[in-house]
């Protein structure tokens, strides 16, 4: 688990909370041929080794928190190219069992299992119930994550996540527009954007860029608003010297 290794190890040393996906079930039935039992003795050492490495790099006051496990809903597992999942609780709400997972499998219906446990459903439903919102987690990660002062009116409306503060995002990716040209995308920890604001882009002096337009990320889809407050990942064209 070298690439798990490396991931989790970043993302716990930025404080991210993890919640653990089991890719690839299909081909432990249909190409490995385990039975139940087989599967489950592999899923328990996953499980193990990810919540051995959680444990060495997660800082102390939440090694207990960040443990993933089956019964509360923090692992789920399924096919993310065939598009199903499953996890305890979605389980116990539909009464769809393991067994129904071999048996829809055995006979080549992954169409047929996901759209009774649709992988982005599990998914979503991990993210709601155990990730932290913006707000919650800015608080603890802030401090680890940003390098200036956290004492200044910058640091405190990022740690607080304060929409009314002063505009504090970091530029994550550019993307390209085939109309617009470039877009700048990016998490925005403090104050709230508007469009035909003007902004400071670190590094870039004092020339000001003012937002032409400015978007809402969903899922991969830009969807076109007026404001944009502290927690969001906003799509922004008009910042043209931008670096992700």
């Amino acid at each position: 688990m070298p690439q798990t290794e490396t991931v989790l190890r970043q993302a716990l040393k930025e404080r991210v909370r993890p919640v653990l996906f089991i890719n690839k079930v299909d081909r432990l039935i249909n190409e490995l041929k385990l039975d139940g039992q087989q599967m489950m003795a592999r899923f328990e050492k996953i499980i193990k080794e990810v919540n051995k490495l959680i444990r060495r790099y997660t800082p102390e006051e939440f090694k207990d928190k960040w443990m993933v496990r089956v019964e509360d809903g923090t692992v789920a597992f399924g096919s993310a190219y065939h598009n199903w999942a499953i996890s305890v609780p979605f389980m116990k709400k539909t009464g769809i069992s393991f067994k129904d997972v071999f048996e829809h499998l055995e006979k080549g219906e992954s169409k047929e299992l996901a759209k009774k446990a649709p992988l982005h459903r599990i998914v979503l439903d991990m993210v709601i119930q155990h990730l932290p919102n913006p707000r919650e987690a800015q608080a603890y990660r802030i401090p680890k994550i940003w390098k200036g002062d956290i004492n200044t009116p910058l640091g405190q409306a990022m740690i607080k996540c304060d929409p009314k503060g002063p505009v504090g995002m970091m530029i994550t990716k550019i993307v390209m527009d085939p109309h617009a040209g470039e877009v700048a995308v990016g998490r925005l920890f403090s104050g709230t954007l508007r469009r035909g604001q003007e902004l400071y882009i670190v590094g870039m002096g004092n020339r000001k860029y003012r937002i032409q337009q400015l978007s809402m990320m969903v899922g991969p889809d830009r969807i076109p608003v007026d404001e944009l407050d502290a927690g969001n990942i906003p799509a922004i064209i008009g910042l043209k010297d931008a670096i992700a």
